[in-house]
């Protein structure tokens, strides 16, 4: 540990030095890095109260030690190993102990660490603007009430309060004055009780909307505010602040700081997509009203609508028409609304049926949907003639039902996997999706006729057989289908490479197939040709079920294949009895189902399937220690896993990666070369969005532990600051999935942004899509070890499983430990790594 104690002398503007009871022993047992001394109390006040089981025990082991060291005759230089360290803390000790009295008489740190209320307007103070903090040094009333009143609503809004010349300095300038003062009902001139009516209006809910607001860009910000006459304006953004104060039936701030939902207002308004100073098309407001109020739409009665372009939405509008209903059905028009303007931005009006065909299935074929979009597909029409097909699946009833279900979706499948893979054009795949659509028209017997469509019309749209298998018959149905699933044979192109003296090429198609092959084998199947010969609809289904599962399963020596019945365990919801049948459950994403008085199983579609087992296909390496359970939550870890899935080998190209990394030795070098330039620091932390209580207390940490500046940059943070010369569209190839906030089975590049923005919703795996940090890190490794940048999905698959066990979270969305974990990745593992995918993986001896 870096120690500078003689530097603690120094004063800092608003800040005073906090000596830490016990010292080092107590730093390192809260899980705090020599870099964090500046924002620790911020990150303390998470890690003490957080919600995370984890967190709980760590704050509680934490709470215990200091006890006992503040008994009398015990202290900090009696710990074995022990040495003195301060943390930075806001305002001055007096203030502190004048609100922690009579406790705060004594041992300051721990009695601060001790109080949730007095630690949660501590590190508001911290996150928030030196004008801020001045005024609260010279206003211990304001203090006071803050801490009884509304600790959490303060420092929710800290981090966006700022004073102009003793006047609140509102979010977007003097011009909206009148709008703040409308909603606060006090002036922006008396500042201490525009912050008291602030944060305790509507239970701190005027404290989130007015940071939420703080917290956009200004063209964005412009929007939600509206246009015309001052009066016009306040009364469009009430009727937006109305969404915010209705959002949660269950908002207790108070009770829980540190949650949020998914798909609450400040989530929907920040991330709607806007272009060309409007919402992105599609954005018309009839459009939008449709789809919203109509569970389904078909084609006949679209047509009969008059959708007027001339009356488009607004941010304010769509936020409105999504927090206001059902949780559930909000999360459906949110994701709806982020997939449109993904897919369809540059839909015409000659495809504007098709657009709502399309989107009219969202709620009911989300998988369908999502799955059309990974295959690249952008062509309205195909969109709406699957969904139109999907319908007609579903006017089947029972056994006929299913395995029209079964086939239909593995034909999806087929192509969903031909085009990740690269084996198909995406022109071939909108061929052939139109004519499944058309084959799933037909009458009576709908899987035997897609059946025999998959043999008799896509297979010639694959490459053809050049690796013969166990599986090879007369007709080689199956043969050449799981060739298919693994990609397209590379021929004479394949990069090559030396590594410990000898020779490879990268051939994912090898290694693909090899495994593909091993689990085939494990699992119980009837054999496509063989089912088909029989003209058996259930041997049917159930052959197609392997087919689809065989490249889904991940590692074949995984405990997954344990039970060679996994894939017949699959659950579409269509069976049963009708109480017990969800009929749309085929539809949705496919995930794990486990404690429901049945074997671990998948229910949902066979679309996705592979994303969906993501954790499956991760692998460690042999090690002789047991790792430790993972601290980081488990929807984050699914994140992570996912990306390292949803990464695309055959997308990834080495000069792209060169580009990355290249910006990232340049954002590192900016960094050195603001070396003892305080003002050029502020700067870069600003650009690169580090948090509220870095960029607060870094002339604090510059002046104690100038050295450790770098470390409060991720590698996000030095490619951001390298300024990428690669199109964006480049760069969502090397960032992270982005299900929950993109309505996408893609991956893609976070910009720079204030990790708390997404913080406290852990339901949703949030933090993780911010982090492309081990995937950059991999990038890194792949140019120093002069290997293609192909690998770099390989490698995840140990290094996120390393990761997994390796980062010591100390709340649920502890970003800034996530990040820092991936720096800490060491060459020599990832060397590792190669070996490992040079003895079961891409790697393949030349």
């Amino acid at each position: 540990m870096i120690l500078t104690a003689a530097d603690d002398r120094t004063p800092v503007p608003g800040f005073f030095d906090l000596p830490v009871t016990g010292g080092t022993t107590t730093f390192d047992m809260l899980g705090l890095r020599p870099e964090e001394r500046g924002s620790a109390i911020a990150l303390l006040a998470r890690s003490m109260f957080s919600q995370g089981g984890s967190a709980a025990e760590r704050a509680a082991s934490v709470r215990r030690f200091i006890t006992g060291l503040s008994v009398p005759g015990n202290s900090a230089a009696e710990e074995p190993g022990a040495q003195p360290i301060t943390i930075a803390v806001p305002l001055t000790a007096d203030h502190w102990r004048d609100l922690l009295a009579p406790l705060g008489r004594g041992d300051l740190f721990a009695a601060l660490i001790s109080n949730r209320s007095v630690l949660l307007v501590c590190a508001g103070a911290m996150n928030t603007d030196a004008s801020v903090r001045s005024l609260l040094e010279r206003d211990r009333g304001l203090l006071r009430y803050l801490t009884r009143s509304a600790p959490a609503a303060f420092w929710v809004a800290a981090r966006s309060l700022r004073l102009d010349k003793d006047r609140i300095a509102v979010p977007g300038g003097s011009a909206v004055e009148p709008i703040w003062e409308a909603l606060a009902g006090e002036r922006v001139t008396r500042p201490s009780e525009f912050i008291r009516v602030l944060v305790s209006r509507d239970s701190g809910r005027l404290a989130w909307f007015y940071d939420a607001m703080a917290a956009m860009p200004p063209d964005r910000r412009g929007l939600l505010y509206g246009h015309g006459p001052i009066e016009v304006q306040i009364e469009q953004t009430r009727a937006l602040y109305a969404t915010f104060r209705s959002a949660d039936s269950n908002w207790r701030l108070e009770d829980h700081p540190f949650l949020r939902g998914v798909t609450d207002p400040s989530m929907v308004t920040a991330n709607i997509g806007i272009a060309n100073g409007a919402v992105a098309p599609p954005n018309a407001q009839r459009f939008w009203e449709e789809l919203f109020e109509r569970a389904d739409l078909s084609r006949r009665n679209i047509t009969a609508l008059r959708v007027d372009a001339a009356a488009p939405v607004t941010i304010a509008w769509l936020a409105q028409k999504i927090a206001g209903v059902a949780a559930r059905e909000r999360r459906d028009r949110y994701e709806m609304v982020r997939f449109a303007q993904a897919v369809f931005p540059r839909a015409g009006a000659e495809d504007s049926v098709d657009v709502m065909v399309a989107l009219g299935g969202y709620r009911r074929y989300r998988a369908l949907l999502l799955a059309l979009d990974r295959m690249e597909i952008t062509t309205p029409r195909v969109y709406s003639r699957a969904v139109e097909a999907a319908r007609r699946v579903d006017e089947l009833s029972g056994r006929d039902r299913k395995h029209a279900m079964i086939a239909f979706q593995a034909a999806l499948a087929i192509l969903e996997r031909a085009r990740v893979t690269r084996a198909i054009e995406v022109a071939a795949a909108e061929r052939m999706i139109l004519a499944l659509a058309d084959v799933a028209d037909g009458g009576s017997r709908q899987a035997q006729g897609i059946a025999q469509w998959i043999v008799k019309s896509l297979l010639d749209t694959l490459p053809p057989l050049v690796q013969p298998d166990q599986w090879t018959a007369a007709t080689a149905y199956e043969s050449r289908l799981l060739q298919a699933l693994a990609g397209a044979p590379p021929g004479t192109a394949a990069a090559t490479l030396t590594w410990e003296g000898l020779d490879y090429r990268v051939d994912y198609f090898a290694a693909e197939h090899d495994r593909i092959k091993r689990i085939r084998e494990q699992l119980t199947s009837p054999g496509l040709d063989a089912a088909l010969a029989a003209n058996n609809d259930t041997l049917v289904a159930e052959a197609l079920l392997v087919l689809i599962y065989s490249p889904a399963l991940g590692d074949p020596d995984g405990p997954a294949l344990l039970g060679g019945d996994i894939a017949l365990r699959h659950d579409f919801g269509v069976e049963g009895a009708a109480g017990l049948r969800r009929d749309t459950l085929g539809w949705s994403l496919p995930r794990e189902q486990v404690g429901d008085g049945n074997p671990w199983h998948i229910e949902g579609s066979l679309l996705g399937l592979d994303i969906a087992l993501a954790r499956l296909a991760l692998r460690r390496l042999s090690d002789d220690d047991m790792p430790v359970a993972p601290t980081i939550n488990l929807n984050d870890q699914m994140t992570l896993a996912k990306t390292a899935r949803a990464l695309n080998p055959q997308d990834l190209r080495d000069a792209d990666r060169d580009r990355i990394v290249a910006a990232i030795a340049r954002g590192r070098d900016r960094v050195a070369g603001a070396g003892g330039n305080l003002a050029a620091l502020l700067a870069l932390a600003n650009e690169a969005g580090l948090s509220a209580a870095v960029k607060q207390t870094l002339p604090w940490t510059f002046t104690r532990t100038p050295d450790l500046v770098p470390a409060l940059f991720g590698l996000r943070d030095f490619m951001w600051l390298g300024r990428p010369d690669l199109p964006i569209e480049t760069l969502h190839r090397w960032g992270v999935y982005s299900e929950a906030l993109h309505s996408r089975l893609k991956t893609a590049m976070p910009s720079p942004m204030q990790w708390e923005n997404v913080g406290g919703r852990a339901d949703g795996g949030l933090i993780a899509t911010q982090l492309p940090d081990l995937t950059l890190r991999m990038a890194e490794e792949t140019v120093r070890l002069k290997l293609p940048a192909r690998l770099v999905p390989g490698l995840l698959t140990y290094a996120t499983q390393d990761f997994w066990h390796d980062v010591d979270s100390r709340f649920p969305d502890d970003w800034p430990a996530l990040a820092r974990q991936a720096l800490a990745l060491s060459p020599s593992r990832v060397e590792d790594y190669v070996a490992a995918l040079a003895g079961d993986g891409p790697l393949r001896p030349k």
